[in-house]
């Protein structure tokens, strides 16, 4: 999808904020979190992305390396080490900025060249991740899986479906950006 197609200039309301902190999809509590829970969840994935530090670590922990993996180095703004995910020698890597809050175009152009392949690649994100599950839900192929952390709960996973593309477009017509 062009990333000029979305809109990405209104700021967070605080009813839009209580949306987003909300799951987007089904959410596996840290303590169901395991190999054969993921794996479940992996058994048509068209692509496998993960959002998040702390995701993308857990499922490269199970042997299991994202198609697109999107960090910051940092869990809950403090910094985290680089080995905590797969090397990253092995894989191209992407850079973009993208501020606390947002879904800056930049982070959406990365998002749709990484998008093209080849796999696996990763995105570092100087500033914050958080928001960019939604492009990815957005524009991601249907039948791919997102995961993305929810904050001392668990992992959220969302099947991409056209549903959940509209969903997360709607959401984002409501994001502000840089």
């Amino acid at each position: 999808m062009n990333p000029a197609v979305l809109r990405l200039e209104m700021p967070l309301t605080p009813d839009d904020a209580r949306v987003l902190k909300q799951p987007l999809g089904r959410l596996i509590i840290d303590s169901d979190i395991n190999k054969q829970t993921i794996l479940t969840e992996l058994e048509r994935a068209k692509l496998v992305i993960s959002v998040g530090d702390r995701s993308t670590a857990r499922l490269v922990s199970f042997q299991i390396i994202p198609d697109i993996s999107v960090i910051d180095y940092k869990e809950r703004r403090m910094k985290v080490a680089d080995d905590d995910h797969c090397d990253s020698r092995i894989m191209p890597v992407m850079h973009c900025s993208n501020p606390a809050g947002t879904i800056s175009k930049e982070a959406v152009a990365i998002i749709n060249l990484a998008l093209s392949g080849p796999y696996p690649v990763r995105i570092v994100v100087k500033g914050e991740e958080d928001m960019l599950a939604l492009p990815l839900i957005a524009i991601a192929p249907v039948g791919s899986v997102v995961f993305y952390g929810q904050p001392l709960q668990g992992i959220v996973v969302v099947n991409v479906s056209y549903n959940n593309q509209k969903m997360a477009k709607d959401l984002m017509d409501r994001v502000r950006t840089d």
